[in-house]
Protein backbone atom coordinates (compact mmCIF):
# COMPACT_ATOMS: atom_id res chain seq x y z
CA UNK A 1 0.00 0.00 0.00
CA UNK A 2 2.81 2.36 0.93
CA UNK A 3 4.58 1.58 -2.33
CA UNK A 4 1.43 2.32 -4.34
CA UNK A 5 1.01 5.65 -2.54
CA UNK A 6 4.66 6.49 -3.15
CA UNK A 7 4.39 5.52 -6.83
CA UNK A 8 1.23 7.64 -7.20
CA UNK A 9 2.98 10.63 -5.58
CA UNK A 10 5.97 10.28 -7.92
CA UNK A 11 3.67 10.02 -10.95
CA UNK A 12 1.74 13.12 -9.85
CA UNK A 13 4.95 15.06 -9.35
CA UNK A 14 6.22 14.08 -12.82
CA UNK A 15 2.91 15.14 -14.35
CA UNK A 16 2.96 18.51 -12.60
CA UNK A 17 6.55 19.15 -13.65
CA UNK A 18 5.77 18.23 -17.25
CA UNK A 19 2.79 20.56 -17.32
CA UNK A 20 4.86 23.35 -15.80
CA UNK A 21 7.66 22.93 -18.32
CA UNK A 22 5.28 23.33 -21.22
CA UNK A 23 3.31 26.20 -19.67
CA UNK A 24 3.46 29.44 -21.59
CA UNK A 25 5.92 31.89 -20.08
CA UNK A 26 4.37 35.28 -19.37
CA UNK A 27 6.40 38.48 -19.54
CA UNK A 28 6.56 40.34 -16.25
CA UNK A 29 7.77 43.91 -16.89
CA UNK A 30 10.32 45.29 -14.46
CA UNK A 31 8.74 48.68 -13.87
CA UNK A 32 11.04 51.28 -12.29
CA UNK A 33 10.22 52.60 -8.84
CA UNK A 34 10.36 56.18 -10.11
CA UNK A 35 9.19 56.39 -13.75
CA UNK A 36 11.05 58.98 -15.81
CA UNK A 37 9.66 61.46 -18.33
CA UNK A 38 11.10 61.97 -21.77
CA UNK A 39 9.74 65.43 -22.61
CA UNK A 40 12.88 66.92 -24.14
CA UNK A 41 13.60 63.88 -26.33
CA UNK A 42 10.01 63.65 -27.54
CA UNK A 43 9.84 67.38 -28.26
CA UNK A 44 12.97 67.19 -30.40
CA UNK A 45 11.59 64.21 -32.31
CA UNK A 46 8.17 65.82 -32.86
CA UNK A 47 9.76 69.04 -34.12
CA UNK A 48 11.69 66.96 -36.61
CA UNK A 49 8.60 65.06 -37.80
CA UNK A 50 6.39 68.14 -38.06
CA UNK A 51 8.99 69.92 -40.18
CA UNK A 52 9.37 66.93 -42.54
CA UNK A 53 6.85 67.08 -45.40
CA UNK A 54 7.03 63.30 -45.85
CA UNK A 55 5.02 62.85 -42.62
CA UNK A 56 1.35 63.50 -41.92
CA UNK A 57 -0.45 63.93 -38.62
CA UNK A 58 -3.22 61.32 -38.45
CA UNK A 59 -4.67 62.36 -35.08
CA UNK A 60 -7.31 64.58 -36.70
CA UNK A 61 -8.53 62.00 -39.22
CA UNK A 62 -12.27 61.29 -38.93
CA UNK A 63 -13.38 58.25 -36.92
CA UNK A 64 -9.99 58.11 -35.19
CA UNK A 65 -9.35 58.22 -31.45
CA UNK A 66 -6.07 58.12 -29.58
CA UNK A 67 -4.98 55.84 -26.76
CA UNK A 68 -1.25 56.43 -27.07
CA UNK A 69 0.03 53.98 -24.48
CA UNK A 70 3.60 55.23 -24.63
CA UNK A 71 2.32 58.71 -23.76
CA UNK A 72 1.22 57.28 -20.39
CA UNK A 73 2.81 55.16 -17.68
CA UNK A 74 0.48 52.27 -18.63
CA UNK A 75 2.87 50.37 -20.91
CA UNK A 76 5.48 47.63 -20.62
CA UNK A 77 8.32 50.07 -19.82
CA UNK A 78 6.50 51.82 -16.97
CA UNK A 79 7.69 55.14 -18.45
CA UNK A 80 5.79 57.98 -20.11
CA UNK A 81 7.92 57.83 -23.24
CA UNK A 82 6.00 60.51 -25.17
CA UNK A 83 5.37 62.94 -22.32
CA UNK A 84 1.59 62.84 -22.58
CA UNK A 85 1.50 63.40 -26.36
CA UNK A 86 -1.88 63.87 -28.06
CA UNK A 87 -0.75 63.53 -31.66
CA UNK A 88 0.26 60.65 -33.94
CA UNK A 89 2.13 60.65 -37.25
CA UNK A 90 2.73 58.41 -40.28
CA UNK A 91 4.67 58.70 -43.50
CA UNK A 92 2.40 60.07 -46.25
CA UNK A 93 2.10 56.75 -48.10
CA UNK A 94 1.05 54.97 -44.90
CA UNK A 95 -1.35 57.81 -44.03
CA UNK A 96 -3.08 57.43 -47.40
CA UNK A 97 -3.58 53.74 -46.77
CA UNK A 98 -4.96 54.53 -43.34
CA UNK A 99 -7.51 56.93 -44.86
CA UNK A 100 -8.61 54.06 -47.09
CA UNK A 101 -8.92 51.80 -44.05
CA UNK A 102 -11.17 54.40 -42.39
CA UNK A 103 -13.41 54.53 -45.46
CA UNK A 104 -13.62 50.74 -45.57
CA UNK A 105 -14.43 50.50 -41.87
CA UNK A 106 -17.27 53.01 -42.26
CA UNK A 107 -18.63 51.17 -45.27
CA UNK A 108 -18.58 47.77 -43.62
CA UNK A 109 -19.28 48.83 -40.01
CA UNK A 110 -20.89 52.29 -39.93
CA UNK A 111 -20.17 54.21 -36.74
CA UNK A 112 -17.14 52.14 -35.78
CA UNK A 113 -13.85 53.97 -35.22
CA UNK A 114 -10.14 53.23 -34.97
CA UNK A 115 -8.26 53.64 -31.71
CA UNK A 116 -4.52 54.22 -32.17
CA UNK A 117 -2.07 52.83 -29.63
CA UNK A 118 1.08 53.89 -31.52
CA UNK A 119 2.22 55.09 -34.95
CA UNK A 120 5.59 56.64 -35.85
CA UNK A 121 7.98 56.00 -33.00
CA UNK A 122 11.24 57.79 -32.14
CA UNK A 123 14.35 55.65 -31.81
CA UNK A 124 14.94 56.57 -28.17
CA UNK A 125 11.56 55.00 -27.34
CA UNK A 126 12.50 51.88 -29.28
CA UNK A 127 15.70 51.68 -27.23
CA UNK A 128 13.75 51.90 -23.98
CA UNK A 129 11.38 49.14 -25.13
CA UNK A 130 14.33 46.97 -26.11
CA UNK A 131 15.99 47.60 -22.74
CA UNK A 132 12.80 46.50 -20.96
CA UNK A 133 12.87 43.01 -22.51
CA UNK A 134 16.68 42.59 -22.60
CA UNK A 135 17.81 39.38 -20.94
CA UNK A 136 14.32 37.84 -21.05
CA UNK A 137 12.92 35.15 -23.36
CA UNK A 138 10.98 37.97 -25.06
CA UNK A 139 13.95 40.01 -26.28
CA UNK A 140 13.22 39.12 -29.92
CA UNK A 141 9.75 40.66 -29.67
CA UNK A 142 11.24 44.17 -29.88
CA UNK A 143 13.36 45.22 -32.86
CA UNK A 144 16.90 46.44 -32.29
CA UNK A 145 16.85 50.28 -32.32
CA UNK A 146 20.11 50.31 -34.29
CA UNK A 147 18.29 48.72 -37.24
CA UNK A 148 14.96 50.22 -36.32
CA UNK A 149 11.46 48.84 -36.34
CA UNK A 150 8.92 49.70 -39.04
CA UNK A 151 7.48 52.13 -36.49
CA UNK A 152 10.77 54.04 -36.46
CA UNK A 153 10.54 54.58 -40.21
CA UNK A 154 6.96 55.87 -39.96
CA UNK A 155 5.22 52.98 -41.74
CA UNK A 156 3.60 51.02 -38.88
CA UNK A 157 0.39 51.36 -36.87
CA UNK A 158 -0.70 49.76 -33.61
CA UNK A 159 -4.48 50.06 -33.26
CA UNK A 160 -7.82 48.53 -32.43
CA UNK A 161 -11.48 49.21 -33.23
CA UNK A 162 -14.23 50.73 -31.07
CA UNK A 163 -17.94 50.16 -31.71
CA UNK A 164 -20.49 52.90 -32.37
CA UNK A 165 -20.79 53.50 -28.62
CA UNK A 166 -17.03 54.08 -28.38
CA UNK A 167 -16.34 50.79 -26.59
CA UNK A 168 -13.23 48.96 -27.86
CA UNK A 169 -13.94 45.51 -29.26
CA UNK A 170 -12.79 42.62 -27.09
CA UNK A 171 -9.64 41.25 -28.72
CA UNK A 172 -8.78 38.74 -25.99
CA UNK A 173 -5.51 40.34 -24.85
CA UNK A 174 -4.32 43.83 -24.17
CA UNK A 175 -1.99 45.80 -26.44
CA UNK A 176 1.68 44.74 -26.15
CA UNK A 177 0.91 41.30 -24.77
CA UNK A 178 3.71 38.82 -25.42
CA UNK A 179 1.44 35.78 -25.10
CA UNK A 180 1.16 33.28 -27.95
CA UNK A 181 -2.57 34.00 -28.18
CA UNK A 182 -1.84 37.68 -28.88
CA UNK A 183 -1.31 36.94 -32.56
CA UNK A 184 -3.07 35.17 -35.39
CA UNK A 185 -0.59 32.31 -35.30
CA UNK A 186 -1.72 31.33 -31.80
CA UNK A 187 -5.46 31.78 -32.19
CA UNK A 188 -6.45 28.23 -33.14
CA UNK A 189 -4.56 26.74 -30.19
CA UNK A 190 -5.96 29.39 -27.81
CA UNK A 191 -9.50 28.74 -29.01
CA UNK A 192 -9.08 25.03 -28.38
CA UNK A 193 -7.58 25.72 -24.94
CA UNK A 194 -10.38 28.11 -24.05
CA UNK A 195 -8.11 31.16 -23.61
CA UNK A 196 -9.72 32.93 -26.59
CA UNK A 197 -13.37 32.93 -27.60
CA UNK A 198 -14.87 32.78 -31.07
CA UNK A 199 -16.15 36.34 -30.62
CA UNK A 200 -12.69 37.65 -29.74
CA UNK A 201 -11.20 36.03 -32.82
CA UNK A 202 -14.00 37.39 -35.00
CA UNK A 203 -13.32 40.87 -33.66
CA UNK A 204 -9.69 40.51 -34.65
CA UNK A 205 -10.78 39.43 -38.11
CA UNK A 206 -12.80 42.63 -38.53
CA UNK A 207 -9.67 44.68 -37.84
CA UNK A 208 -7.39 42.44 -39.87
CA UNK A 209 -9.62 42.30 -42.94
CA UNK A 210 -10.18 46.05 -43.12
CA UNK A 211 -6.49 46.82 -42.74
CA UNK A 212 -5.46 44.20 -45.30
CA UNK A 213 -7.97 45.54 -47.82
CA UNK A 214 -6.39 48.97 -47.35
CA UNK A 215 -2.95 47.54 -48.15
CA UNK A 216 -1.52 46.95 -44.69
CA UNK A 217 0.41 43.84 -43.67
CA UNK A 218 -0.58 42.27 -40.31
CA UNK A 219 2.11 41.03 -37.95
CA UNK A 220 1.32 37.35 -37.17
CA UNK A 221 2.35 37.63 -33.51
CA UNK A 222 0.41 40.83 -32.66
CA UNK A 223 -3.27 41.40 -33.46
CA UNK A 224 -2.80 45.21 -33.18
CA UNK A 225 0.27 45.71 -35.42
CA UNK A 226 0.11 46.54 -39.15
CA UNK A 227 2.83 47.61 -41.58
CA UNK A 228 2.18 49.80 -44.61
CA UNK A 229 5.21 48.22 -46.30
CA UNK A 230 7.22 45.16 -45.36
CA UNK A 231 10.25 45.35 -43.12
CA UNK A 232 12.16 43.47 -45.84
CA UNK A 233 11.51 46.32 -48.27
CA UNK A 234 12.78 48.84 -45.75
CA UNK A 235 15.89 46.79 -44.97
CA UNK A 236 16.68 46.52 -48.68
CA UNK A 237 17.20 50.29 -48.87
CA UNK A 238 19.97 50.17 -46.30
CA UNK A 239 18.53 53.25 -44.61
CA UNK A 240 18.70 53.81 -40.86
CA UNK A 241 15.86 55.20 -38.72
CA UNK A 242 15.62 58.97 -39.34
CA UNK A 243 15.57 60.14 -35.69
Amino acid sequence: MRFKRFAFAVLLLITLCANFSFAEEIFEPRHPAKPLRFCKAYSQWENFVRSDSSYQEISHFPFVKLDLRYATFENVTGHDLYCGAKRAYLKTMAAKKFRQAIRLLQKEHPGFSFVIFDASRPVYAQAKLRETVAGTPFSDFVSNPKRGSVHNFGYALDLTIADSAGVPLDMGTDFDSFENRAGEKGEAEALQAGTLTTEQIENRKILRQVMKKAGFIPLPSEWWHFNAISSKTIRATGELPPF
